[in-house]
């Protein structure tokens, strides 16, 4: 993510990709459920910032237009 988000990713993301990369080592350290969540909650919260490709439509959404049609 942080390679691949470079354009999208700002001087204020600085904060939260330092805090992934703690919580990575600690992680890496000592694999605990509470920081599997932690750092879950820190990365999705960044990724919901990510600039977001055309929605692909799901094979139930899909589905569900047919039917309405």
């Amino acid at each position: 993510m942080i390679r691949g988000g470079k354009a999208w990713l700002s001087p204020a993301d600085a904060p939260a990709l330092a805090m992934l990369r703690s919580l990575a080592a600690l992680i890496d350290a000592e694999p605990t459920a509470a920081l599997h969540n932690a750092y879950g909650v820190a990365y999705r919260a960044l990724i919901a910032r990510a600039p977001q490709a055309a929605p692909s439509k799901s094979p139930l959404g899909a589905a569900l237009e047919e039917a309405m049609a």
